[in-house]
């Protein structure tokens, strides 16, 4: 279980969408968004489950330029950073 991306890169101040696709049949992923892997406890964005194989698209609000963690809730393993310039 992994993403196929470590990094995904945004542009600051603006909304953006991520396209996810879970190609893993009968299985649930999502995409939640925080400050750091050391403050989990304020998610910036938390996507909807998708039980694959599906594909959503997320809208997520605008953030400030910096660098942010990401993981799979309910594999909370599978994790990456946002970079947002």
């Amino acid at each position: 279980l992994a993403f196929d991306t470590g990094t995904i890169t945004l542009t600051a101040g603006k909304d953006s969408t991520i396209t996810f696709t879970n190609d893993d049949a009968g299985t649930q992923h999502n995409i939640a968004i925080f400050p750091s892997s050391t403050d989990l406890s304020s998610p910036l964005f938390r996507g909807d489950l998708v039980t694959g194989p599906g594909k959503v698209t997320y809208s997520i609000p605008a953030l400030k330029a910096g660098t942010y963690f990401f993981h799979c809730d309910v594999h909370p393993t599978m994790t990456g950073q946002v970079v947002v310039k």
